[in-house]
């Protein structure tokens, strides 16, 4: 190392914290599988590389909190995953013969996992109708293009976040088209 440089280490989350991941991840995985009409029988996710994307997750939180002295948001922190889930493919179907889309399962989960949770920020206070009218929209017409994207381009960590603020953003204006 350079002199005059200081080496920064991001320590590991503790076990409470992987554990809790886990779960959400799990729960999310059921909503994608429900979504996309696959039984939970037939998807296996691989604890290891949960536990890794929920590393660097908090690896990202805490080097976005050094350097710019900012909390990363949900949205960010969902398009942190989602890059990471298009890289390491923590999903796998068995028999893969019950897959008859176009590109990985794992493209179709990181779009599923980034506009649920960019779109949970808004929903909050958001009624129910609104709620699944915005969703439907937005499905319907950009689903396509995000799996794509995802499945076509080689898209950095940073990149990903823009994608997810392009969604936020696309969200707050349906939703105040709708009201």
């Amino acid at each position: 190392m350079p002199e005059g440089y200081t080496e920064v280490r991001c320590p590991l989350p503790p076990i409470e914290y992987l554990e809790k991941e886990r779960e959400n991840f799990q729960k999310i995985v059921k909503s994608f599988a429900a979504r996309m009409n696959i039984s939970l029988d037939n998807i296996q996710t691989d604890a290891s590389i949960i536990d890794e994307i929920s590393k660097r997750v908090h690896q990202r939180r805490n080097y976005y909190l050094f350097f710019h002295g900012k909390n990363l948001i949900q949205s960010r922190q969902a398009a942190i995953k989602a890059y990471w889930i298009l890289k390491y493919r923590p999903i796998r179907l068995f028999p893969q013969t019950t897959w008859n889309k176009a590109f990985n399962i794992n493209v179709y989960f990181a779009f599923f996992i980034l506009f649920v949770q960019a779109i949970g920020e808004y929903f909050v206070n958001c009624p129910k109708e609104i709620q699944g009218i915005v969703a439907n929209r937005i499905l319907n017409e950009y689903e396509d293009e995000y799996i794509r994207a995802f499945s076509e381009y080689d898209i950095s960590k940073e990149a990903m976040m823009l994608i997810s603020d392009s969604l936020k953003s696309i969200v707050k204006c349906e939703i105040r088209n709708c009201s």
